[in-house]
């Protein structure tokens, strides 16, 4: 259509679906009809996980600004699991662990507080085994430390993107250029076209709008 500049998107899809069952010659019966709105629903709450999920992977897809704050969890749990204390590396004075951070990234994956002790142990034990074969740690090898890591970021820049701008369409130039960054992030890494891209940033600006963003599934 000329109003979404060519693109069949799964908007359009979902909203010709659930308006065609008043009109379909093969649903006919209430009981059917209902069944059908009762999936599309479904299928709605399903779609915008995906969206989100995307959108905050999009978001958060800065490989260095990972690694820094993998590092620095890393740092942190060592020191926590050898009863040691981390350097501050601004100030090179000893600090304690900071468990703040380390259960910040924790709770994105669901590791209760009775559990984190064994999820740090088993993170350094996985790492001393690598080293014992003189491997690197990768984050990436570690998909719920990933994902953690990911949600944990998408956190501390959701705020600074202003995503919610979108919706009111007053958005100045630096949170623009930060928008076209994930757009074409949603390009490359997801395969949409840019119409598309703008639709689903569009999309979950308006849920950040109405406050009630919950974090996508892993």
């Amino acid at each position: 259509s000329e109003e979404a500049g060519g693109c069949v998107n799964p908007f359009m899809v979902l909203n010709e679906l659930e308006a065609g069952l008043d009109h379909h010659s093969l649903i006919t019966a209430e009981e059917q009809k209902k069944r059908c709105r009762e999936l599309m629903t479904l299928v709605k709450e399903e779609y915008a996980d995906i969206a989100k999920n995307e959108v905050q992977r999009a978001i958060c897809a800065d490989e260095e600004a990972i690694k820094r704050l993998c590092g620095n969890y890393i740092d942190n749990v060592k020191a926590y699991t050898q009863k040691e204390k981390v350097k501050n590396r601004y100030t090179g004075e000893s600090e304690e662990p900071n468990e703040q951070l380390m259960r910040s990234i924790e709770e994105k994956i669901e590791i209760p507080e009775s559990r984190k002790d064994d999820f740090r142990r088993e993170i350094m034990n996985y790492i001393g085994a690598l080293a014992v074969e003189g491997k690197t740690f990768d984050y990436r090898s570690n998909e719920r430390l990933h994902r953690a890591l990911e949600l944990k970021l998408f956190e501390d820049q959701k705020d600074t993107i202003k995503l919610t701008s979108l919706v009111s369409n007053v958005v100045d130039r630096e949170t623009q250029e930060k928008i076209d960054v994930v757009k074409s992030r949603l390009m490359k890494n997801y395969g949409y076209c840019e119409v598309c891209a703008t639709d689903v940033l569009h999309f979950v600006a308006s849920i950040f709008a109405r406050g009630d963003l919950k974090e996508a599934k892993g």
